[in-house]
């Protein structure tokens, strides 16, 4: 359990969320929050290739 508190944490959140935004919104919300994690893993990729295609100075 000790690696689960963000999850209760996210969960929680999401419940609240949902009791003040209209089931259109939520909607919405949920497709853009997709989006940006789409983005957030396509730029930690990048990073890390290009972490790993540099040449080293050692």
């Amino acid at each position: 359990m000790e690696n689960c508190p963000d999850v209760v944490a996210i969960t929680m959140l999401a419940c609240k969320i949902s009791e003040c935004l209209s089931e259109e919104e939520l909607e919405t919300l949920a497709a853009d929050l997709n989006l940006l994690s789409d983005a957030i893993s396509s730029i930690l990729v990048r990073k890390s290739l290009n972490k790993n295609t540099e040449p080293n100075d050692g």
